[in-house]
């Protein structure tokens, strides 16, 4: 099985490129250029790399949100598109959980923390999920679910576990961890711990259950919070 992993959640966003579970190649985009561009840009590059085409793709993982209102938009429009055309699977993972993923391996919770600016984050926390028939890689049990929230509160509501915290988010706010209350917590501000891994997802996504063809039409990003634009019409009106 021929799988590309896609992320626009961040920038920048990433492609990989697996077969069989086993990672090819992967790519970023959109430090330099638009996700516009990038996305398509760097998939084609890959492909072509690997004396590859868009038909030779059998299932596509899309990183589904939150994250960029916008890069979310792109890889989703694009991922409709190619399975329109080419009738191509589809799986999703939503982005916290992928930050976290990798890392669960490890024996205390993984807490993803994404910078959603605006003195915000979008946050979860996740621990392994033990005797439960599967793939190890995802074995993601719940204990926070996605929110957006103030960091503050966010971490509050995490309460005393001492956690692995990972994403933009840990970065952005790094000093709420070094704090006494937090001595035990750790934390990876830079790679692999920043960004959603697509070379993970692509390596696994063959044994997620693909999406059924309606829902795909219906797919809409997951943002956890309304745009800024709509906060703002929807907000009440000041003499």
């Amino acid at each position: 099985m021929v799988v590309i992993a896609l992320d626009a959640s961040h920038s920048p966003g990433s492609v990989a490129l697996a077969r069989g579970g086993d990672l090819v190649a992967s790519d970023r985009f959109g430090e330099g250029a638009s996700h516009l561009v990038g996305l398509g840009q760097t998939v084609d590059g890959l492909l072509a790399a690997h004396s590859l085409s868009p038909r030779d793709i059998d299932r596509v993982a899309l990183v589904a949100g939150p994250g960029s209102f916008t890069g979310l938009r792109i890889a989703l429009a694009w991922v409709k598109g190619l399975h329109a055309a080419l009738g191509i699977d589809v799986v999703t993972v939503g982005t916290l959980e992928l930050l976290a993923l990798p890392f669960l391996h490890e024996t205390s919770p993984v807490c993803a923390m994404i910078d959603a600016r605006r003195g915000e984050v979008y946050g979860a926390l996740y621990r392994a999920r033990n005797g439960t028939d599967g793939p190890p890689c995802f074995m993601a049990e719940e204990v926070i679910a996605p929110v957006a929230a103030d960091p503050e509160q966010f971490l509050a509501s995490v309460g005393g576990e001492t956690a692995l915290f990972v994403g933009t988010g840990a970065a952005a706010y790094r000093s709420l961890l070094d704090v006494p209350a937090r001595a035990r917590a750790r934390y990876i501000i830079d790679e692999p711990g920043m960004f959603p891994s697509t070379p993970h997802l692509a390596s696994v996504a063959h044994h997620l259950e693909p999406l059924v063809h309606d829902r795909i039409g219906a797919l809409e990003p997951v943002y956890l919070r309304a745009a800024g634009a709509t906060r703002t019409r929807l907000g009440p009106l000041r003499p």
